[in-house]
């Protein structure tokens, strides 16, 4: 996993989470450490969503240009589409 002072990947965050649910599902947790264990989940929730979020707003969509040259140009991605 990355070092505290770096944010994690989206894969290092998934997998964390996973790990985390796992954990909580197996039903052998005692409670203090299944709250912990849940605050932690939320953690690593909210940075896949973050990460998700900030590649969202990046992905641009190819559009073929009316033009003679067949060249394709970059638009940015509609979010309401």
């Amino acid at each position: 996993m990355a070092k505290a002072s770096e944010k994690p990947t989206f894969t290092e965050a998934s997998n964390a989470l996973e790990d985390t649910l796992n954990r909580l599902k197996s039903g052998n947790t005692p409670l203090e450490e299944s709250l912990e264990l849940f605050e932690q989940g939320v953690a690593h929730l909210k940075v896949c969503q973050s990460l998700l979020n900030g590649a969202k707003g990046k992905v641009e969509a190819l559009v073929k240009t009316l033009g003679d040259d067949g060249q394709f140009v970059t638009e940015a991605f509609d979010e309401d589409a």
